[in-house]
């Protein structure tokens, strides 16, 4: 069944990208080896996955977490092809891709575009002379500098971490976006994250409306897959990762995104999987850069489900050279669910004591109705072929 000169290791064994990768190549007979911080990971009990293996946090262990990564590399041999979807991994690969270069296949897009796209102060500033319309961003770093774009704000507003990971001292510090409804909230929360990440945040205006990516896989700035989609549900009103997503019919927003979107990875010369978001502003339907995630993307399970198998054409263009005559483009109106994540995203709406309410959360009837009558959808976790998956993912979030 399996093909032995074909073989991956998936890494964030625990994220449901990760098991749709692990599904996907699986079924094409590449030999896949699962990683993950912990045995509970769902996509470690996935029939698909011939060899598994636990590997240290890369955010307080990033270096035996790579040596563990190489450590399973040499024992399969082959130079495997190697994936990852969270930027603490797809980083500490980065960090350490001069180690790993003669045991693992990865593309990496060259030290600039890299840099560009994982700071979104300078992802910003490439959008604005690239003309890509970005939110209205502030970047401060004295005190009294931050105290006068608190004058100038209308709250509530926006403060964000530069980047979606750092690491200070061989501990990393996760990425978050927090709303501020005041100047003296705002001097408060700039200044404890500037302690946390050893870096300046971002201080941005609040722009109300949905959320959509552009999904795409590229080669040297040329776009050879891609895939649009709408959020239309997330972890939390608030943000966080999609659970209920949709791609999108063609029309003119859609094409704008793609353009911008095609900007920006020309601009970068970007080589691998990209996904470019954006904010459409619910008054004016202008869309703003949201940022960019220079790897595999949260709602992965919805781009094979749209028919672009992304971890395959991958696959195919490292160990085979094999690339699309044409742009692969996905079905429209295709719609995948996370259950678990949209069981949180109901919880969050009935019983979340937050000051954003007013502001960002639907109503609660509203969105009971809608949890009890979804829209017809794939399943991002949930396979009858593959039924142990969704049982490991329950036990990991009772554990956890």
């Amino acid at each position: 069944m399996y093909d032995y000169d074909m073989q991956a290791i998936i890494l964030d064994g625990q994220l449901k990208s990760a098991l749709a990768t692990v599904r996907a190549l699986g079924e094409k007979g590449v030999l896949v080896s699962v990683g993950a911080e912990r045995p509970t990971a769902m996509s470690l009990h996935s029939r698909y996955a011939q060899n598994t293996f636990v590997y240290p946090s890369p955010y307080t262990q990033q270096r035996a977490c790579i040596d563990a990564v190489r450590a399973e590399a040499l024992r399969m041999g082959g130079k495997p092809v190697v994936y990852a979807f969270s930027d603490a991994t797809f980083l500490s690969l980065y960090m350490y891709r001069s180690e790993l270069a003669d045991v693992v296949t990865i593309a990496f897009p060259d030290e600039k575009s890299m840099e560009i796209a994982f700071d979104k102060a300078a992802t910003y500033s490439l959008a604005r002379v690239s003309g890509v319309p970005t939110i209205t961003t502030y970047t401060p770093q004295t005190r009294t500098e931050v105290q006068q774009v608190g004058e100038m704000l209308t709250y509530p507003a926006v403060v964000k971490t530069r980047r979606s990971v750092t690491w200070h001292e061989g501990v990393g510090t996760f990425g978050s976006v927090q709303f501020v409804s005041s100047a003296p909230e705002l001097e408060k929360v700039f200044f404890e994250i500037f302690e946390k990440t050893h870096e300046y945040p971002l201080i941005q205006v609040l722009v109300r409306g949905e959320e959509y990516g552009v999904e795409m896989l590229a080669e040297k700035g040329n776009v050879y897959a891609r895939v649009v989609h709408h959020r239309l549900r997330s972890l939390s009103p608030t943000g966080g990762a999609s659970v209920l997503k949709e791609t999108m019919d063609e029309s003119d927003l859609k094409r704008i995104l793609i353009e911008y979107a095609e900007i920006l990875v020309q601009k970068l010369a970007w080589s691998g999987p990209i996904m470019v978001e954006f904010k459409v502003d619910a008054d004016t339907r202008e869309p703003y850069l949201m940022e960019i995630n220079g790897r595999f993307w949260g709602s992965l399970p919805l781009s094979i489900f749209a028919g672009v198998n992304m971890p395959c054409l991958y696959f195919n263009t490292l160990t085979k050279h094999e690339y699309p005559e044409a742009i692969v483009e996905g079905r429209n109106r295709v719609i995948s669910m996370h259950f678990a994540g949209d069981v949180r995203h109901l919880l969050r709406v009935l019983f979340a004591r937050d000051a954003m309410r007013p502001v960002l959360y639907p109503k609660r009837l509203h969105t009971i109705r809608n949890f009890l009558f979804p829209p017809r959808s794939y399943s991002d976790v949930f396979s009858l072929q593959d039924p142990k998956p969704v049982l490991m993912e329950i036990i990991d979030i009772l554990k956890r």
